[in-house]
């Protein structure tokens, strides 16, 4: 126990020594590291002092060296402001020589590069200098190269306001779809020349000279305007040159197809251009050989509804189709529209789309973005105008010949309607950001046009009321107002989508599809219309035939004029697709025209009722009698009066019933079937009772006639040579 205290007060004391050692180092490297803090401080403050007085020294050099590196640098921006004004003095003496030249002599580019070193030199010394006396000069000088840039700009578009040729246009009125790349091949200026209009009017709309524009678009204009003239005027040389009479014009589809084929090969259609002398002379071949052929099928068909049924060339009518105040071979009437006149027109509304597509594909190349669409208005509004007024024309041609009598003329304005109403989407699109006032040009072609065809068809529809007075065909045939009325309303059908909108005017016509199923398509619809139309001339017609065939004292004659007119209405709905129109409003049409003609019919056998006076009358000789053959004086006298009055009558009606016409062979036909199913038995029984009974001495003088003669009769009927 003692020795572990020992060993403990032992261990305690070694380690006292030891920390009292440690202690003492720790107070020796203190006293070394005070003493090194004193050293340090010494030094700083020393080095302190002499940073003061580096201070003191050094400072002032240093802000005078400042203030000279400030002085050189105001000193150089000075001589650089210097140059740069004194480069704006110069200026004038530099450039003017390159401004007073044409800017194509030295070319656009350096042109305007010397002209905007002027617009920047003028600018300067508006705002810096305004009394300096160098202003003038470059003012006067700027005005010069804005002229004679302004002078560029109008000459160039006057060199290359050509129109486009002829055949070119064709080429377009070929193309069923129209898109830049169509277009893109009419060449109106060279890619060079747009290049360099582009650059000069660029500047000209920057530096606010707007007059360019006024230029541009009266220039192109021009050129427009020439291009559609050039296209009429080819057409109607190539017409002249090809022997086609006046009033008809080809389509010029043959040429465009046939110069398409013949420029197959070629590599460009500057190309085709180049060679199109030989082209229009092969087309004006060309042409030549199919109007050749045209105007026989049209002179066959014509003549053929001009003289005959539907089907039957023989059909012969009364009068002729030439309206009555048209003029006759050899005489000067009044002005016509002609067929030739409404193919350019149609040909002029399509060229003139195609025309503005490529000018307004120019514009955006030549004008500045936000004045493309007021210049494309300045440049369509001349043409535009000349095509409302060349349409206002033909359109008074058309009412002038209609108030002359020729409705057909009517018939070239639905093809006008027709086409311009087809050809509106395209303009729709072309001119979607114009004004209304161009816009509604093309719109008021339109309404002029609907309005024409609609006084037209109303003025038809009184025509044959009017019509209907004039002189009646002696011998009862077909009248010319009949065939007139049937062949206008034929030639409508074809039209039926274009008049739909001008009949749904009519509130009464629109009535009439009342009883159509609700939801039908538009072409049904504009069937429908048209079959009411149709209707309403058919009743008119009628009307007109009841009131005028009462002028007939003939009652007979009466009944065969009603009747060739009924069945030629009947015949001519028949073979066309007229009927089905007509039955779309009216159901029963077919059944009411049969029942006229049933009843017509029945009111022409009257004319046998004074022969059959004779052969059935109850004043008869008694069989008996006959079998005895003791007729005394009386019943004798009786017999001769019947065979004497039936001679005269057969015979009188004969000659009169030869000079009746009905030119439809099968109701002719069925008429002499109906004859002598009718009297044939009659008069066979009073033959077969009388032939052998000996009532006169001069049996020849009263039989004169067999069932077989009376039969041979009654087949010459309506034959003016039999």
């Amino acid at each position: 126990m003692i020795e572990q205290t020992i060993e403990k007060r032992m261990d305690v004391s070694r380690q006292l020594e030891k920390e009292m050692s440690q202690l003492r180092n720790l107070r020796e490297v203190l006293s070394r590291s005070g003493q090194v803090a004193t050293n340090v401080s010494s030094i700083l403050d020393s080095f302190e002092h002499r940073l003061a007085r580096l201070e003191t020294t050094i400072l002032p050099l240093y802000q005078q060296t400042g203030n000279l590196q400030r002085r050189q640098l105001n000193t150089e921006k000075t001589l650089q402001e210097l140059d740069y004004v004194i480069s704006f003095y110069n200026v004038a003496g530099q450039v003017e020589a390159v401004v007073k030249e044409r800017p194509s002599s030295i070319g656009v580019p350096q042109y305007l590069e010397a002209m905007n070193r002027l617009a920047e030199t003028c600018k300067f010394f508006e705002q810096n200098n305004p009394q300096s006396v160098e202003i003038e000069n470059v003012t006067s000088l700027f005005e010069i190269g804005t002229d004679l840039l302004s002078k560029e700009f109008r000459d160039e578009l006057k060199k290359y306001q050509k129109p486009v040729p002829p055949i070119v246009t064709l080429e377009l009125l070929e193309e069923e779809e129209v898109s830049e790349d169509t277009i893109s091949g009419v060449e109106l200026m060279p890619p060079g020349v747009r290049e360099d209009l582009r650059a000069i009017a660029t500047w000209l709309d920057k530096h606010n000279n707007t007059d360019r524009l006024t230029v541009y678009a009266k220039l192109r204009s021009d050129a427009l305007s020439q291009s559609l003239k050039a296209l009429r005027d080819f057409q109607r040389s190539s017409s002249i040159e090809r022997g086609g009479a006046p009033g008809s014009l080809n389509s010029p589809g043959p040429l465009r197809a046939r110069v398409a084929k013949l420029d197959s090969t070629s590599k460009s259609r500057t190309q085709k251009i180049s060679n199109r002398k030989k082209i229009v002379k092969l087309c004006r071949f060309i042409f030549f050989r199919a109007n050749r052929m045209l105007q026989k099928a049209i002179t066959g068909h014509v003549s053929s509804r001009r003289q005959g049924s539907p089907g039957n060339a023989s059909y012969s009518l009364h009068g002729s189709l030439t309206p009555p105040h048209a003029t006759t071979p050899g005489t000067v009437g009044e002005e016509g529209l002609e067929d030739s006149d409404v193919e350019l027109y149609l040909n002029q509304v399509t060229a003139l789309h195609r025309l503005a597509f490529a000018e307004l594909l120019l514009s955006q190349q030549l004008v500045p973005e936000d004045r493309v669409t007021r210049t494309f208005e300045l440049i369509l509004r001349d043409p535009m105008d000349q095509l409302v007024a060349e349409g206002e024309g033909l359109a008074s041609q058309a009412r002038r010949s209609v108030g002359r009598g020729d409705h057909q003329a009517v018939l070239s304005v639905l093809a006008m309607l027709r086409h311009v109403t087809n050809m509106q989407p395209e303009y729709d699109r072309l001119l979607t950001n114009c004004q209304t006032s161009i816009r509604s040009k093309f719109a008021a072609i339109i309404n002029m046009l609907q309005e024409t065809c609609v006084r037209a068809l109303e003025g038809f529809v009184e025509s044959v009321k009017s019509d209907g007075e004039r002189a009646l065909p002696k011998d009862g045939t077909v009248h010319e107002v009949t065939s007139n009325a049937l062949i206008f309303t034929e030639q409508l059908l074809e039209y039926a989508v274009t008049l739909s909108p001008m009949l749904q005017r009519d509130p009464i016509l629109s009535a009439s599809l009342s009883n159509l199923p609700r939801g039908i398509d538009l072409s049904l619809t504009a069937k429908a219309l048209l079959g009411a139309y149709i209707k309403r001339v058919l009743v008119n017609l009628g009307l007109a035939l009841v009131s005028r065939s009462e002028a007939y004292s003939d009652a007979t004659l009466k009944a065969i004029f009603r009747l060739n007119n009924y069945n030629y209405i009947l015949k001519t709905l028949h073979s066309s697709e007229l009927l089905n129109l007509v039955a779309l409003v009216e159901p029963q049409c077919d059944k009411l025209y049969n029942d006229q003609i049933m009843e017509q019919k029945r009111l022409y056998s009257q004319s046998w009722s004074r022969v059959l006076h004779y052969l059935v009358n109850h004043e008869d000789v008694p069989l008996s009698v006959i079998q005895a053959g003791k007729l005394r004086d009386k019943e004798r006298q009786l017999v001769k009066d019947k065979f004497a009055g039936f001679n005269k009558e057969m015979e009188e009606m004969s000659k009169v019933q030869r000079s009746y016409s009905i030119p439809d062979r099968e109701l002719r036909e069925s008429l002499k079937r109906d004859n002598m199913e009718y009297i044939l038995p009659k008069y066979q029984a009073f033959y077969d009772k009388y032939v052998n009974v000996a009532f006169t001495k001069n049996t020849e003088k009263y039989i004169k006639y067999s069932p077989a003669d009376v039969s041979n009769m009654v087949d010459k009927f309506f034959d003016v040579a039999a």
